[in-house]
């Protein structure tokens, strides 16, 4: 299996096609396979390469997943396009792996070509420290709707499911994160097959939810100069929908698109039409 190794680090990853590098940074509790849907379609005009994060499968990573932090992942995935020699790529990053490509994109200019963020988990773009009281209520008064799904968030979902990890309990912990960013109960069981295995072989690493998060506000967005392609699934909570507005006012050059019959990962559940989004933005000819 390929591996890319990083000061100690190894990181499985897939390298299919040929022509400009599209990197793809999955989000949790996934791994390369949540592109699964892209890598063929897209080979056909690009190099592909699909990776697994820190301590997803396959990568055999001990330790504490809190290690596993916005920062570090984005030391890896630098680390990573500078060891291929394939910069610049054009970037696509989904849910937590959308902070890390933002974060990187406005920290990292030469690296990348173009930006792709679906459901981007940039949080603290609402609210800069959640256990704030203030800064929470200062959203409700702003953005009561906003407010409201983000406290359905982490009361109905982030907390018990974290809680759910640290005793160790990681069926329900999956549950728990699923039904909150999918916004419906019983998501796993909506999934392909193959997508549900995957996640329950990922379901550990939503204990990097639990990570420090940065503070990335509109100046760091802003530094962002190349093309960017903004994703929703229509579905998905409304606190992501507004991360994505928030992020469009703050971007030079952008597009916004809403997937159609999708939720929190819409390359997954609606693949036809987010290949259809993504082909467009990045001008391929059927």
């Amino acid at each position: 299996m390929p591996n890319v190794d990083l000061n100690g680090l190894s990181l499985f990853y897939t390298d299919k096609g040929a022509g400009d590098p599209l990197v793809f940074v999955h989000g949790i509790p996934t791994d390369y396979r949540a592109w699964n849907s892209q890598a063929e379609t897209f080979s056909e005009s690009f190099r592909v390469i699909a990776y697994s994060r820190r301590y997803a499968q396959p990568n055999n990573r001990e330790g504490d997943l809190l290690d596993s932090t916005i920062e570090n992942n984005v030391v890896d995935l630098v680390g990573l396009i500078k060891k291929l020699g394939i910069a610049p790529v054009h970037l696509v990053g989904h849910s937590y792996g959308g902070f890390i490509a933002a974060y990187c994109a406005s920290n990292n200019p030469g690296l990348i070509k173009s930006l792709t963020l679906i459901d981007p988990a940039v949080s603290t773009f609402l609210i800069k420290d959640p256990k704030n009281p203030i800064q929470f209520l200062s959203l409700l008064l702003r953005d009561p709707s906003t407010a409201r799904s983000a406290a359905k968030f982490v009361t109905g979902s982030l907390n018990p499911s974290l809680a759910a990890i640290r005793r160790g309990d990681l069926e329900s912990a999956l549950g728990l994160n699923l039904d909150g960013i999918m916004n419906r109960k019983d998501a796993l069981q909506r999934f392909p097959e193959w997508v549900q295995v995957m996640m329950k072989e990922n379901a550990k690493t939503i204990g990097e939810l639990g990570t420090r998060l940065p503070i990335y506000s509109e100046v760091d967005a802003s530094r962002i100069s190349i093309p960017t392609l903004l994703v929703n699934g229509k579905d998905s909570p409304k606190f992501f929908h507004s991360i994505v507005a928030k992020l469009s006012k703050s971007i030079g050059k952008n597009e916004v698109v809403t997937i159609s019959d999708s939720a929190h990962f819409p390359h997954v559940e609606n693949p036809s039409e987010f290949n259809e989004r993504l082909r467009g933005f990045l001008q391929v000819k059927n």
